[in-house]
């Protein structure tokens, strides 16, 4: 264990703080002041500029994801998800490309052996009889859809039989090829997964050969077409997830109504593939209205679609598409060969194989994939692993964006400015002992190129030039004031969550019509970003680290949660000495190490140097763990003091009255110059306070096994309260800077958790006198000198080593599982909580 103050890190032979950390070049900018003598000090400047390249910027955190809100994962109906998704997850202006563009460049290519003879194949289909060349269309829909009287499975059971006719010409021109895909209509049928029969119902798809061995390398190793002719099989396990790809959605006629019910299934049916099969990279779509048809195409990084085409008419490009889909590799439909299914685990969960610089891990159990359940985003799953010796360790699997520096490389970074302190060897070598150790890292190669959403999925492609759509096209008939089920709200929750109608216009362009022309990307709607292109580009990564250690969320020892909490202090302090800032503490990158009984830090993505202002502009991190100010993107307790609210010396002085004033900061007060004003950037103060609100999570969210919540309204109510999740600070503020919050608190928690409140009001009061501090010389600027009061903080949570004792006696549970034990209460409370950050 390391000593329990900063103190003691230091150098003993240091016997001036002040002085113990110089300037190594004078000429160097400043990352902060020299601190106060009461604090560690902070290196005025650096000998190097910051360890990135000038491109390492932000995905910017627009809009909150609706996949991990309370609302849809208590819903029970399918349209409702599908509502939020659409809604929360997927911009509502997506680009339109031509459809020669998307076979160039989207879909797989032609098979060599078939690139001159798409012409030759029709003619024979002519001559078939396939093509009925008189009345000008397929001979396998005597009349358009729209004019049949069947059911639209029983109608569209037609594509089938000219597929297979494409297949079967394309084999008499050359019997040397291999199908590897075949195509059904099923009609709406759920596709399984190893979590059930889903809520997905596609009407048709193409599928890769079921009931086929999976060779040593990865490759699907297929049979013959026997499977295709399981055509029209209702069977819920006949048709599994894992093996269908180009999900189809079909309508008999042509409106605006059916065109966006096709939509939103598709986009539904599209990110469940996506969020189901961690061997999927990207997937295809297609919708039929009539014969109207349009091509889809969804990687974690875009969604498009096609200009319609009719496929009655334009037959050779329904031929071309066929002949694409029929014999790709799966690589080319979206499989990753570096990740393959090994085996099923006791938990009837499928385990899997993968690759990760050269060496493979098997995972044991998923540690945390609710980020996949997004389309588009960066859709990090993390597994509990083993290798080849048996040993255990934990793997991460991410989509980064192109500009952003992969972890491993960031943690490089941070050491390696850490190094140019004095005594930085020491700092470094005290701060590895506080991060996650990679040891086997790089990004995803498909073949001998690294896995891109633009230079390997699109070919290169700019999405960005193209013409820019509405995904749904507004009707008059839009129900405006319709909204969905709430639930119990998740860090991931939108700021209304409001489940808006399928055909409603954005509110945020409310000029929009049907009769709205295309627009550019830079002319489109952009305000509050809802309207702006979300494509980003991404590239796969994967890293390993050495220890697989209990997240805050899992760990159920408190006094083991405050030894945590106590070494990600010391941890900060080197980290902000070097002149970084984490921005994105929170309870799932927080650790207990049970084999050397330390605290752990990890999930390095989103830390910055200080120096990096002009990247500080949107928000990062899991929102039930954001500082205030961050949230609102702007200082609040200067706003505070302009309104002669009574400041705060050592120690705290606001009443209630003050926290429920919740509206004062909105006042109206002198504005300086935008000269004067120093901009919002993430400081150290943020990253502290983001520790203080994981230690208020946790006694939140859990109760003592022999101490259950006297009033758990009370605390639900403060629960919706501080931990909506949505974009707003005022409620967490106001709690923040109230000194009878926690004492409050006494009242509905369980009783065994005083001693913690102690802990967190001595830890309240340093981080409020700090926060006043620092912003009394603003807006001019902010006064850095105060940003260092981690060793006041390291006393005020182990102040007294009785008070860890007593906590030693706390085992939490959580509040789901004592709802249990509260008859009728289980609805109310506890529900499952999935924690999310914005990205």
């Amino acid at each position: 264990m390391f000593p329990t103050t900063l103190a003691h890190i230091a150098d003993s032979e240091e016997s001036d703080r002040a002085a113990a950390l110089k300037q190594v070049t004078a000429s160097r900018p400043k990352r902060f002041h020299t601190p106060g003598p009461t604090e560690p000090p902070q290196p005025s400047s650096l000998s190097h500029p910051p360890s990135y390249p000038k491109s390492f910027s932000h995905t910017p955190a627009t809009k909150l994801r609706g996949t991990s809100s309370g609302a849809y994962l208590t819903a029970s109906r399918v349209e409702t998800k599908r509502t939020i998704l659409l809604s929360g997850d997927v911009p509502r202006m997506i680009p339109e490309i031509p459809v020669d563009f998307y076979f160039e460049r989207v879909l797989p290519p032609l098979a060599p052996e078939l690139t001159n003879h798409v012409d030759t194949i029709i003619n024979i289909l002519e001559r078939k009889g396939v093509v009925d060349a008189d009345r000008d269309r397929w001979a396998a829909f005597p009349v358009d859809p729209a004019e049949a009287t069947e059911h639209e499975g029983v109608v569209f059971q037609g594509l089938t039989t000219i597929f297979n006719a494409v297949v079967a010409v394309a084999k008499e021109i050359e019997s040397t090829l291999e199908q590897t895909f075949c195509f059904l209509v099923t009609g709406p049928v759920p596709v399984y997964s190893d979590r059930g029969a889903g809520d997905s119902q596609p009407d048709g798809f193409n599928k890769i050969f079921t009931n086929s061995p999976v060779k040593e390398d990865g490759s699907v190793a297929l049979s013959a077409l026997e499977e295709q002719q399981s055509t029209g099989s209702r069977s819920v396990k006949n048709h599994s997830v894992y093996d269908i790809v180009n999900l189809q959605q079909f309508k008999l006629q042509e409106d605006t109504t059916r065109t966006n019910d096709d939509v939103a299934k598709l986009c539904y049916d599209m990110t469940q593939i996506l969020a189901l099969d961690p061997c999927r990279r990207f997937t295809f779509g297609t919708t039929i209205e009539n014969c109207t048809t349009r091509l889809w195409f969804l990687s974690h990084a875009t969604l498009l679609k096609t200009a319609p085409f009719d496929f009655m008419k334009d037959r050779r490009r329904l031929v071309r598409l066929f002949l694409s889909l029929a014999f790709a590799s799966p690589a080319k439909m979206g499989w990753d060969p570096t990740i393959t299914f090994d085996h099923m685990g006791n938990d009837d969960r499928r385990q899997y194989k993968i690759e990760v610089d050269g060496k493979y891990y098997t995972t044991l159990r998923v540690l945390s994939d609710f980020a996949a359940d997004s389309p588009l985003g960066r859709a990090t799953r993390v597994w509990k692993v083993t290798n080849d010796e048996g040993n255990i360790h934990v793997l991460k699997d991410v989509w980064l964006d192109h500009s952003r520096m992969e972890e491993h490389k960031i943690r490089e970074a941070i050491l390696e400015d850490v190094q140019r302190l004095k005594n930085g060897q020491r700092y470094a070598e005290v701060l590895k002992n506080y991060m996650l150790t990679p040891i086997a890292y790089g990004k995803v190669r498909v073949g001998d190129l690294a896995d891109d959403t633009t230079e390997v999925m699109l070919g290169g492609y700019n999405v960005v030039e193209d013409d820019m759509v509405l995904l749904i096209t507004p009707t008059p008939a839009a129900n405006k004031n319709t909204t969905g089920s709430t639930g119990m709200r998740t860090p991931a929750d939108r700021d209304s969550l409001q489940s808006h109608p399928l055909s409603d216009v954005d509110e945020c362009s409310p000029n929009l019509s049907s009769q709205t022309p295309r627009r550019k990307i830079l002319s489109a709607p952009d305000k509050g970003g809802k309207n702006k292109l979300t494509h980003h580009r991404r590239y796969h990564y994967r890293v390993v680290f050495k220890e697989y250690a209990t997240t805050i969320y899992e760990e159920r020892g408190l006094d083991n949660i405050f030894r945590a909490i106590a070494e990600v202090v010391k941890a900060l302090w080197i980290l902000h000495k070097a002149g970084w800032v984490h921005r994105d503490i929170s309870g799932g990158n927080i650790y207990w190490y049970e084999e050397r009984r330390t605290g752990l830090i990890g999930d390095f993505e989103y830390a910055r140097a200080s120096t990096d202002r002009d990247r500080h502009d949107v928000r990062t991190g899991t929102p039930f763990f954001m500082a205030a100010e961050t949230l609102a993107q702007k200082y609040h307790f200067k706003a505070r003091q302009l309104l002669n609210i009574a400041e705060m010396e050592d120690t705290p002085d606001f009443g209630s009255t003050w926290a429920d004033n919740q509206p004062v900061l909105n006042a109206t007060y002198p504005t300086p110059s935008l000269e004067d004003v120093v901009p919002f950037y993430h400081n150290p103060l943020h990253d502290l306070e983001s520790v203080w609100w994981i230690i208020i999570y946790v006694l939140f969210f859990n109760d003592d096994v022999e101490s259950l919540s006297p009033a758990p309204e009370a605390r639900q109510h403060q629960m919706d309260r501080l931990f909506s999740g949505q974009l707003e600070s005022m409620p967490r503020f106001s709690f923040l800077t109230d000194p009878e919050g926690l004492s409050e608190a006494r009242q509905y928690l369980s009783s065994t958790f005083g001693v913690a409140l102690d802990l967190l009001e001595n830890f309240r009061a340093c981080l409020e006198t700090a926060y006043d501090k620092s912003e009394r010389t603003y807006p001019q600027k902010i006064d850095e000198t105060h940003f260092f009061i981690h060793n006041s903080l390291l006393k005020a949570v182990l102040q007294n080593p009785a008070y860890m004792e007593r906590l030693s006696t706390v085992k939490l549970v959580p509040v789901k599982a004592t709802a249990l034990k509260r008859k009728g209460d289980t609805e109310q409370y506890g529900r499952s909580i999935k924690r999310t950050r914005i990205s």
